[in-house]
Order: structure tokens, then C-alpha cells, then sequence
């Protein structure tokens, strides 16, 4: 019996130090990838930079322990300074049993500088991001004239004016052709998140949507609210 429990032992030991290997060399090659493609675009990388992780507030940071932040690509892109960075966070449960699990919870996320400071905005999916957090701090979720963006999308502002002269038409047709992440105005950040890791092709693509998204505010908003002149 005892010499059964040294094989098992041994072969988990094997396994779980396979499995830490391979999460290793995963982890070294994504590093390397980061890397080369900030040193393509000439953009600066750092490897880790858990100052990003207490930055900003709401969705998806504020929650659980552990909050860090890694590939930390920071740079212009079209004339706009962003960073774009790997998030996590670790929430932690315990059964009747006492035993404890821990659970990573893992994000992309991009943040691209504004010309100036707008008042809360945050456009998410309907159903997937921003519901009980967002309803718990009185934000309401604004209705528009199309029932597609509607039902696609949840859209939370202090001030629903401000909504409104935002979420325009064109904006609405844009996102609902290429809103594949959440993103909220945050003061003078443009704040993008979805769940999971991006690979430097997805960054650029969101880079681009948040850009878009800026390019759409019209310039009366700009004026009204940030008192600056986008041209």
C-alpha cells in the first residue's frame, strides 16, 4: 500500500511539474511576443507594472485580491497615447467541507487618453458585463430609438443627455458592427476590457475600435462637457 501511494505521488509530482513547465514557457513566449511587437510599432514594454491594476475604477477592476497587471505595452497609436495590458484579479470560495478554492479571473484591457475629461459613460454588453455592479452605483441603463443596440448593449450615465449625444446613430451603427468589448469613459480615459488575455492582433483591433469610438464623440460634446476643441 505504501509503495502504491509513492507511485501516485510521484506521478502527480510529475504531472503538476509538466503542467507548471509548460505554463512557464506559455508565459515566456507571450512575453516575447509582447515584446517584439511593441519594439515593431515603437512602443515600450514591460513585462509587469501592478500600479496599472489600481488605477481606474468599475468594471473590471475593484474586485477580488491579487489584482496584478502584466505585458504592459504603453505608446501613440494615430496620435493617441494608450496603454494596453494583461489584468487579473483572484476571488477565493470555500465549500461545506472547508476546503478553499481560488479562482483567476483574467482580462485584456486597453485604455487610450482623451482630449479632455467627459462625464461617465459605459457601453456593455447586454447580459454579460456591467448589470448588478453598475445598477448598484444608480447608473441607468439608457434606451434608444433602436431596438438592435437595445438588445445588444447596456448603456449606463450619470447624465442620460450626455448618453444620448454620445450614442448617436453613427456610433450606434459602429458598435453594432464591431463592439466586441466592453469600454467606459473614465474622466480623461477611454477604458476597453473583455475576459480572457489578447493576443497583439486583438490589441490593435481595439485600439482601433476605442479610437473610433473617440473620433464619433461630435465636437459640440467636446465643447459642452470637456470646454476643449477635439480639432
Amino acid at each position: 500500500m505504501t509503495s502504491s501511494f509513492l507511485v501516485f505521488g510521484l506521478i502527480f509530482a510529475v504531472i503538476a511539474g509538466g503542467i507548471i513547465y509548460l505554463s512557464y514557457i506559455q508565459a515566456k513566449k507571450r512575453r516575447e511576443a509582447f515584446a517584439a511587437f511593441a519594439a515593431m510599432n515603437g512602443w515600450a514594454y514591460t513585462p509587469s507594472n501592478h500600479a496599472l491594476a489600481r488605477q481606474w475604477r468599475g468594471d473590471p477592476f475593484d474586485k477580488g485580491d491579487n489584482r496584478r497587471a502584466i505585458n504592459a505595452l504603453n505608446g501613440d497609436f494615430h496620435g493617441r497615447t494608450f496603454v494596453a495590458f494583461d489584468y487579473s484579479y483572484q476571488t477565493h470560495s470555500t465549500d461545506s467541507k472547508g476546503n478553499r478554492t481560488t479562482t483567476t479571473h483574467e482580462y485584456g484591457v486597453v485604455v487610450m487618453r482623451m482630449a479632455g475629461a467627459l462625464p461617465h459613460l459605459q457601453v456593455t454588453h447586454e447580459g454579460i458585463f456591467g448589470g448588478a455592479f453598475a445598477n448598484a452605483l444608480g447608473f441607468r441603463d439608457i434606451q434608444f430609438e433602436s431596438d438592435q443596440f437595445n438588445r445588444a448593449f447596456r448603456v449606463k450615465a450619470h447624465d442620460e443627455r450626455f448618453g444620448h449625444a454620445v450614442i448617436h446613430p453613427r456610433m450606434m451603427e459602429m458598435l453594432l458592427a464591431r463592439g466586441e468589448i466592453g469600454w467606459r469613459m473614465d474622466g480623461d480615459s477611454l477604458i476597453g476590457w473583455t475576459r480572457g488575455d489578447h493576443n497583439p492582433h486583438q490589441v490593435l483591433g481595439r485600439l482601433d475600435l476605442l479610437k473610433n469610438v473617440i473620433d464619433q464623440v461630435p465636437p459640440y460634446v467636446w465643447r459642452d462637457y470637456a470646454g476643449v476643441d477635439p480639432r
